[in-house]
């Protein structure tokens, strides 16, 4: 295998070990190691390890890790050796290298493949010391779609060489060729790429004339890497092709006419040393996915010095001004600013779709199910909602005091159920839940007050709303009152800076209490979500079923199709908000699901693409499209057709 460097670049530590065994390595193929590539339709770059390229059409991502010892972890959590944690771009090496097939494959596929169904493979690389004891590892195999791909520095050659791919993948990389694919991943025009074959060592004369000459420590050129086992990259010959060939510099004294010359001369070298120096800086050190990221201890976080802290609400927003104000105080310049986005028109989808998102910094959830769309998308709970309040509640279904309504057993096709926003626990996902199995004339959508008027008024037979809002309103009667339901919080986005969550939340504790009370938060246990999001799955399966746009409405499903079942095995985000999952089904065939941001934040176990990548699931109540090559295409448009295993 041919291994290819950027200009000038020599490897260090770890990463030269993985140099050498690729040399070695018995495979038709380059090995691109050390580049950076930029995304597809962006200009995000990303440093990867090592880009596998090989007949008859393989593509594989190594990341290296030199930690030798026992490692240890899963593919969602951080991993250690011998109780170290092993630094990673993202929660771990896994993850890293599987975020870096996805940007190889956006980019290949917009400017290679285009419709061709390929993969881009991934693997992590580890030394021959190491003792893996991940979970779920696959260990010196290549077993796609299935566990953690670990491969040991000596097994490389054989793994690699293991992998195979598709007919009509082989047939377009034999159309370009490989230097071809190389040249639009790197952007480096083809008759460039054949000098950037890597020779062990220099020629000897080339050593012989410098061999008098060296740069001042102060002045070598090295880079910043956050894996602390990998060494710096420096120039293989610095001087190669510096004047100092030509002038031939010699180990006997200058004469004086010429010592001011020469001394000229080696400051101009200090100075592009420096230069170069820096700019490897700038070349080598990885950069984050996002401008306004900041790198932290190996991993990306939201760079709060250049964006604005961000505080999420769906009440008024003059509740929270006080708030951010001394939030920008206790941060002081730390924090570009602090701004309050959203207010009492927001729906709860909305909300949701920003936590999805991880726009809000801070978010206020007022509703338990926004809590546990937060606590689905990794945001950590750090305050109570209004603790002045019990910490549990409940819904009630209610009726006006002269209805002849008695109870939910009364309730036909005919009878006007008033209920509230779709994503609501109070007034849609309890009554739901509790209504299961009926049908009745629904009107949706509706707020608090909205329902309350509509009973009032006799537009609506019944109402569903917070059991404490109504049970002393002189004009209702209760026909029934629901099981508990756990309160709201304050959560904190895990795309904050570790530093910065806890001087955050130890803001927000040691706030002055007018503060608090005025933002209806203070101190309180975490709730559990557990028994909400049994009745949040019921709720969606009538959400799933239930046609809304006319009347009556089932609530209940008429049956259960058999599902397609299957391994997500990677993800594609695309620029319209939609994401494509690849499935790979258990009779070996491949799906794309097609699934909006704000449909999947919604979906237990699964409410972003990275949480549900490499999960077991079931999609059900979907017609699959066959496309060219074998493949099929399945639309969701609803969480409970999508199920995580």
């Amino acid at each position: 295998m041919k291994v290819l460097l950027p200009e000038g670049a020599e490897l260090k530590g770890f990463e030269r070990e993985l140099q050498v065994a690729l040399e070695k390595a018995n495979l038709a193929g380059y090995a691109l190691m050390g580049f950076t590539f930029r995304e597809a339709l962006s200009a995000r770059l990303h440093e990867i390890d090592a880009l596998i390229v090989m007949e008859p059409g393989v593509f594989v991502c190594l990341e290296a890790k030199g930690y030798g010892g026992k490692w240890t972890g899963n593919a969602n959590e951080k991993w250690f050796c011998d109780g170290v944690e092993i630094k990673a771009v993202g929660t771990n090496p896994y993850k890293q290298a599987e975020n870096y097939s996805y940007i190889i494959k956006s980019k290949l596929q917009y400017r290679v493949f285009k419709e061709i169904e390929f993969w881009v493979n991934y693997l992590v690389v580890a030394p021959d010391s190491a003792k893996i004891e991940i979970k779920d590892a696959a260990i010196d195999r290549f077993q796609p779609g299935r566990s953690v791909p670990i491969c040991h520095l000596s097994q490389i050659e054989q793994v690699l060489g293991s992998i195979k791919t598709r007919e009509h993948v082989a047939a377009k990389v034999g159309e370009l060729g490989l230097l071809g694919i190389i040249s639009e991943l790197t952007d480096i025009p083809g008759e460039r790429l054949e000098s950037l074959i890597r020779n062990n060592r220099l020629p000897q004369e080339d050593l012989s004339e410098v061999s008098s000459f060296v740069i001042p420590e102060e002045i070598s050129l090295h880079t910043v890497d956050d894996d602390p086992t990998k060494s710096d990259r420096v120039p293989s010959n610095p001087h190669k092709n510096s004047s100092f060939k030509e002038s031939k510099i010699s180990s006997k004294p200058p004469r004086k006419s010429k010592s001011i010359s020469v001394a000229v001369a080696l400051l101009g070298v200090g100075i592009i040393g420096t230069c170069v120096g820096l700019a490897y800086r700038l070349w080598n050190s990885p950069l984050c996915t996002v401008a306004t990221e900041v790198r932290v201890q190996g991993a990306c976080y939201k760079d709060i010095t250049r964006t604005p802290l961000v505080i999420g609400i769906l009440t008024p927003p003059d509740q929270y001004s006080q708030l951010a104000a001394y939030l920008k105080q206790q941060l002081g310049s730390q924090a570009f600013n602090v701004v309050i986005e959203g207010g009492s028109e927001v729906t709860y989808q909305i909300a949701q779709d920003n936590i999805a998102k991880g726009n809000w910094d801070i978010f206020f959830a007022l509703s338990p199910m926004n809590g546990m769309r937060a606590k689905d998308n990794g945001y950590r709970w750090i305050a109570q909602m209004f603790p002045n309040f019990p910490s549990t509640y409940q819904s009630a279904l209610f009726v006006k005091s002269d209805s002849s309504i008695q109870s939910i057993e009364d309730i036909t096709t005919s009878t006007t159920v008033a209920l509230g926003d779709f994503s609501s626990a109070s007034s849609f996902y309890i009554p739901a839940y509790d209504l299961y199995g009926k049908s009745m004339t629904v009107t949706a959508g509706n707020r608090s007050s909205e329902i309350k008027e509509l009973v009032a008024s006799k537009n609506a037979d019944v109402g569903a709303a917070v059991y404490g809002t109504v049970k002393d309103d002189p004009r209702f009667r209760i026909i029934h009152v629901s099981r508990e339901i756990p309160g709201s919080g304050v959560y904190l986005s895990p795309k904050l800076p570790p530093d910065i969550q806890q001087k955050v939340e130890k803001a927000l504790t040691d706030a002055p209490q007018t503060i608090k009370d005025k933002a209806n938060y203070g101190v309180g246990n975490e709730p559990s979500y557990e028994i909400l999001r049994s009745i949040s799955l019921r709720s969606d399966e009538v959400l799933s079923c239930a046609d809304f746009s006319k009347n009556p409405v089932q609530f209940f499903c008429s049956k259960t199709p058999q599902g397609i079942v299957g391994k997500i095995s990677g993800f594609t985000n695309e620029s319209n908000g939609t994401t494509r999952l690849r499935l790979e089904q258990e009779d070996g065939k491949t799906c794309n699901i097609l699934i909006s941001l704000q449909v999947l934040s919604r979906v237990p176990g699964g409410t972003s693409p990275g949480i549900l990548n490499r999960k077991r699931v079931s999609v059900t109540r979907a017609a699959p499209k066959q496309l060219v090559g074998g493949i099929c295409e399945i639309k969701v448009s609803n969480p409970n057709q999508l199920e995580v295993l």
